[in-house]
């Protein structure tokens, strides 16, 4: 992404539930304020068990992701007016998003992207982001691409990775240590608990262009991430800054980051 601020979008019309996710996220026609058309997967704060917090994480690392330069599809904030809340044929669906305030909403990745199997490989160009997208988990925290909920698309040598609403949830881990400490990505070692651990072990990925990226994020452009959070999401900001405050002790000790990652890879 090249500005701080996520777009924002107007829904016009329903076009499918995607999927049976714990979220409920529904397939939305949507326009921006010139007047562009988008297609957006759209989440709503009612489907999340945190609520509002964990739409404010995928932003986050929605923001996080586009600087370190990972295939994340464009993310947007998405009003919901009430007429528009009449239009929606599922019940269900309707009564998550009314009792909802802004969504958060990802363009949908077109052109036959198909989810991450088992049976996929990590291919030789495909190695580079493959090592990227682990350490970008692996310091958030995420607990989410796992072999059996991989949240994350292919075609080709190309990947997209979606649905980072448990990235920064470490508050939550009794015990936690951060992934800068000996230990701190042990979960990693779990088989299964990321699709890409087992294919890049004995690998050797450089982490030298990542780990540039990395190293070149300011305490200023964090600020702008959190300038990115909607105003109607007014009880999150202190909520949020456990995310921060992780992003920012991972810059300050990224050399001791990439020590673990090299270590559960090895």
């Amino acid at each position: 992404m090249t500005t701080n601020m996520l777009r924002r979008l107007t829904p016009n019309e329903f076009i499918r539930a995607m999927g049976s996710g714990k979220t409920k996220p529904l397939l939305l026609a949507c326009e921006t304020p010139t007047g562009e058309a988008i297609e957006a997967v759209v989440k709503f704060s009612s489907g999340c068990e945190q609520g509002v917090l964990n739409l404010a994480r995928e932003v986050v690392a929605a923001c996080l992701a586009g600087d370190l330069g990972l295939p994340v599809p464009e993310p947007f904030i998405v009003d919901i007016p009430k007429p528009w809340l009449e239009t929606l044929p599922d019940g269900v669906r309707r009564q998550l998003a009314s009792a909802s305030s802004v969504a958060f909403g990802s363009r949908l990745a077109t052109g036959q992207y198909a989810a991450w199997t088992r049976g996929h490989r990590i291919s030789d160009r495909m190695l580079a982001s493959a090592a990227a997208i682990f350490v970008f988990d692996a310091i958030t925290q995420n607990a989410d691409r796992r072999a059996d909920n991989p949240n994350c698309l292919v075609r080709g040598d190309d990947l997209r990775i979606i649905d980072h609403e448990l990235c920064f949830t470490h508050s939550l881990v009794i015990g936690w240590k951060p992934p800068w400490a000996l230990g701190g990505l042990k979960a990693l070692e779990t088989p299964g608990f990321h699709i890409f651990r087992e294919q890049l072990r004995g690998r050797a990925p450089d982490f030298g262009p990542i780990s540039e990226k990395w190293r070149n994020l300011s305490a200023e452009r964090l600020a702008e991430y959190g300038g990115s959070l909607p105003d109607e999401w007014e009880d999150v900001g202190a909520k949020i800054k456990p995310a921060f405050a992780l992003i920012q002790g991972a810059v300050d000790n990224f050399d001791a980051c990439i020590d673990e990652i090299r270590r559960i890879l090895a």
